[in-house]
């Protein structure tokens, strides 16, 4: 029992958080993004779309939405109507009947996930 406690307490390390990390550094992401712009076709994720599905449109356009409009806004929008056309996804926030005011408007380009337009109507 002794050893099992010696070998439990010698392994933990290295399958806890404490474990240290090798960093690139701002150097290497610096030489990344030139390389992601002067050379677009090599190193690019081969698959159709990188917003695939309504899931994952809602999870980015949340992402985006909180910070810009705060999340209590957005989440009082809920539910919102998502629509895929085109290789886009549109979606808007919603308000009860009779409320007056406006709601979110986001269109997310499915193929590479870029935000094609963004507001916030009042």
């Amino acid at each position: 029992m002794k050893y099992l406690t010696f070998a439990f307490l010698i392994l933990l390390p290295l399958f806890g958080h404490s474990q240290k990390r090798t960093l690139l550094g701002p150097k290497v992401a610096m030489d990344e993004l030139k390389e992601a712009l002067t050379n677009k076709k090599d190193k690019q994720v081969n698959v159709d779309k990188v917003i695939s599905d309504k899931q994952t449109a809602i999870a980015v356009a949340e992402a985006i939405l909180f910070k810009i409009y705060g999340k209590e806004q957005i989440i009082n929008e809920r539910p919102y109507e998502v629509y895929f056309v085109n290789d886009y996804w549109i979606l808007n926030g919603t308000l009860p009947e009779k409320m007056l005011g406006g709601c979110f408007l986001i269109v997310l380009s499915a193929k590479d996930g870029k935000v094609v337009r963004l507001t916030h109507y009042k």
